[in-house]
C-alpha cells in the first residue's frame, strides 16, 4: 500500500509539472532562418494571422535571424539556441499585429487551473506594451487580416515594466479551463492605452506606436491553486 501512495504521488506531481507547449524553447527546427518572417522553421509554430513572426537561432548565418545580434537588436536566448519574435505597430488605426501560436500536446481539463508564462525582452522599439496576453481556444485561430485579434484573452503580467531590452522578464496568468482547450495563442490584444511611449521621435507621427519583443521558454502547466503560478521554467 505504501508504494502504491507514492506511485499515486509521484504522478500526481508529473501531471502538475508537464509543460503542455511543444517546442517551447523553439529548439526544434525545420532548418537555420536566414530572414526574418520564417517562424514556420520552428517546429510547431505558427502566425495565426498574415503577419510574419520571425525565428532566431544561432545556427544563422546571417545578421537578420541570428540572436546575440540581430536586425531586430539582438538577445542572447534564455535557453538553449533560439528564440521567436513579434511585432506590434500600430499607426494611426492601420494595425498590424503578430502572434505567435501553437497545438497544445493535450487538450487542457474542465474545471483546472492552469499557469501560462513565458521570458520575453524588448527588441528595437519606440513603445512598449504594459502587458502580453493569451488565447487559449477549442479550435484553431486563424484570420486573414493584420489587424488586432479581437478575442477573449488572459492578461500575462510582470512585476518589472517590459521596457527591458538588456535582460529577460517572465510574464505569466492564471487560466481557468473550460474543457477540450488544444490551442495555445499569444501577442497583444490591448488597447492604445496599454502601450508605454519610451522614445519620441518627431518626425513620426504622435499616433505612432511599434513595439517588438523577443519570445522564449512559453510553459502552460496544470496548477492546484493561482498561487502556484511561477515563473520556473
Amino acid at each position: 500500500m505504501k508504494y502504491f501512495l507514492i506511485l499515486l504521488f509521484l504522478l500526481s506531481i508529473q501531471v502538475y509539472s508537464q509543460n503542455l507547449v511543444p517546442n517551447s524553447d523553439f529548439e526544434s527546427k525545420f532548418d537555420c532562418p536566414s530572414g526574418l518572417g520564417e517562424i514556420d522553421f520552428a517546429k510547431g509554430w505558427i502566425s495565426p494571422n498574415n503577419g510574419t513572426p520571425d525565428y532566431f537561432n544561432d545556427c544563422s548565418a546571417s545578421f537578420n535571424s541570428g540572436t546575440e545580434f540581430n536586425k531586430k537588436g539582438g538577445q542572447i536566448p534564455h535557453s538553449g539556441h533560439g528564440y521567436g519574435g513579434i511585432q506590434i505597430n500600430n499607426l494611426h488605426k492601420n494595425l498590424y499585429y503578430e502572434y505567435l501560436e501553437t497545438e497544445l500536446t493535450s487538450p487542457l481539463q474542465q474545471g483546472k487551473l492552469y499557469c501560462i508564462n513565458m521570458y520575453v525582452s524588448l527588441g528595437n522599439s519606440d513603445c512598449a506594451v504594459k502587458e502580453l496576453n493569451a488565447v487559449i481556444s477549442q479550435n484553431l485561430v486563424k484570420s486573414n487580416e493584420l489587424g488586432k485579434l479581437n478575442l477573449p484573452f488572459t492578461r500575462l503580467v510582470s512585476e518589472n515594466s517590459l521596457t527591458d531590452s538588456l535582460s529577460w522578464i517572465c510574464v505569466k496568468g492564471v487560466y481557468a479551463a473550460k474543457g477540450d482547450e488544444k490551442f495555445l495563442t499569444f501577442g497583444f490584444f490591448g488597447n492604445d492605452e496599454d502601450f508605454i511611449r519610451l522614445r519620441v521621435n518627431p518626425k513620426l507621427d504622435s499616433s505612432f506606436y511599434t513595439a517588438y519583443y523577443f519570445i522564449d521558454d512559453v510553459s502552460l502547466k496544470a496548477i492546484k491553486n493561482s498561487e502556484d503560478c511561477n515563473c520556473q521554467k
